[in-house]
């Protein structure tokens, strides 16, 4: 959920300097980035040579929605496993989470040099843009590879044995955020009895995958090199678990463009970078039960945000997906 930061001043900034680098120091410039919508994140210039990146988690309250508990947290112990993609990935400095110097956890990352890809991808042309989609599907298919031992949520986040637990926990945590925010779903609760009672469907994923869990456009840098455009980054893997790969947001933001005529080049770009994706009837329930995951995750966020439109939009959406669950497992 999105949070309501206050801005650390100078001199807090300089005290966590002085705890990482061990020395008086002072930044030549502090600049607050954009994008982040839960961490409160700084550009720093250490140097006219070297600049840090520093992200600073939100105070932590009661109240916190039970997916941002401890994110930095997470971030810090499952960063290890992005080796697959280390050129790609900040690399953590320092991090502290002692609150002695201020009274939140904070990491101090390198910096890496590019642009949003979705701050110029509409400038960008189709073939750019096709290009683009299928470096993507090459690095999640990477990121995809690699294995855990237990299905789930990096530490401190909880880890399951199997992954229909998983699921079904995701389903009750976001059952209760709609009954919190007293939104009536009937679809969603049907929904979720499916699912309880589907469990060989799950069954068949035996091995944990890693999940970037927040992955698109917003979180890939970009540069030109020769002309051509290249993916050079990926950022924020707080939100990075333990999984099938069909569940991760990129696959689900990708679904749902699968009927839009602009998406096919891009999508059969991602294809062909990624390889193939299971078709089998449990591969296809699977997918639907993730959508209807995720979007009862986005009726919660647009009910948090009191966005009525997005929360009938989602009830909608959902009864277009119960009726279709069953026809799969036949």
């Amino acid at each position: 959920m999105e949070s309501s930061l206050t801005r650390l001043n100078d001199d807090q900034i300089t005290a966590i300097l002085e705890r990482c680098f061990g020395f008086s120091a002072h930044a030549l410039g502090v600049k607050p980035l954009k994008g982040g919508t839960f961490n409160e994140t700084y550009l720093i210039d250490l140097s006219e040579r070297e600049r840090v990146v520093l992200k600073i988690a939100p105070p932590q309250a009661p109240d916190t929605y039970w997916d941002d508990v401890a994110l930095m947290r997470r971030e810090h112990t499952v960063l290890p496993f992005f080796a697959c993609i280390a050129p790609l990935t900040p690399k953590t400095i320092f991090a502290d989470f002692t609150h002695q110097v201020v009274e939140r956890d904070y990491i101090l990352q390198t910096f890496l040099d590019g642009e949003q890809w979705s701050d110029t991808e509409d400038e960008l042309t189709q073939a750019e843009n096709v290009d683009l989609w299928g470096q993507c599907g090459e690095i999640v298919k990477q990121i995809h590879e690699t294995t855990g031992e237990q299905f789930g949520y990096p530490y401190p986040g909880r880890s399951f044995s199997n992954w229909h637990e998983v699921v079904l926990d995701r389903f009750s945590r976001i059952a209760r955020s709609l009954k919190d925010f007293q939104i009536e779903i009937s679809y969603f609760s049907t929904i979720s009895n499916m699912v309880s009672s589907a469990r060989s469907a799950f069954d068949d994923i035996h091995t944990p995958r890693l999940l970037h869990g927040d992955l698109w456009t917003f979180n890939l840098l970009i540069t030109h090199k020769n002309g051509r455009p290249l993916i050079t980054g990926v950022l924020d893997t707080e939100r990075a678990w333990w999984g099938d790969p069909l569940v991760d947001w990129i696959m689900f933001l990708l679904s749902i463009r699968s009927e839009e005529s602009q998406w096919q080049p891009r999508l059969a770009a991602f294809n062909h970078g990624y390889g193939a994706l299971g078709k089998s009837a449990t591969a296809r329930f699977r997918q639907e039960v993730y959508k209807a995951m995720h979007i009862g995750a986005s009726a919660v966020w647009a009910a948090h945000h009191g966005n009525r439109e997005d929360v009938a939009r989602a009830r909608q959406d959902l009864s277009r997906i119960a009726p279709l669950l069953p026809k799969l497992l036949d």
